[in-house]
């Protein structure tokens, strides 16, 4: 990777925390919206780079997980302030994330428009697939309680 351009954002209370190391810089990142009813009732305005690298710190106290009828990413939703902060999926060791710009306030992207994604009708290995292709590489980092983190 190259040159980096950080964007760091939270969620309300400060639970969890998030580090984009993108390659580009926000004005040319894709902001997105997924168009799925999760996404849409929540708002979200989804960002990822796949030459990056993301960084997550939680308190897995106050983390909640929540899995989408697609069983193919736990969203990351904070159980002290509600916030939906992104999603993310495991592969062994490896772990790929889209952070929500509106969730975790990151103010070089919230007055981005989105562009609409609509994902109805891909199958399952599609979208893993389509994900580990779009999605940041990312670690997360566990502060606090780690009980709440999946099994």
């Amino acid at each position: 990777m190259t040159e980096s351009h950080t964007l760091t954002g939270s969620c309300h209370c400060g639970a969890i925390r998030a580090t984009l190391h993108a390659t580009k810089p926000a004005s040319e990142l894709e902001v997105r919206a997924c168009q799925c009813s999760f996404c849409t009732r929540h708002g979200a305005k989804t960002v990822s780079d796949p030459a990056g690298r993301c960084r997550f710190e939680i308190d897995g106290a106050a983390l909640s997980w929540y899995l989408f009828e697609t069983r193919t990413g736990m969203s990351l939703i904070c159980n002290r302030c509600g916030t939906y902060a992104g999603v993310m999926i495991e592969d062994g060791d490896n772990v790929w994330s889209v952070l929500n710009v509106r969730g975790l306030g990151i103010a070089e992207l919230e007055d981005r428009a989105a562009v609409p994604r609509d994902y109805e009708g891909e199958t399952r290995g599609a979208r893993i697939a389509r994900r580990k292709t779009n999605w940041t590489p990312t670690e997360i980092v566990w502060r606090g309680a780690d009980a709440a983190r999946k099994s």
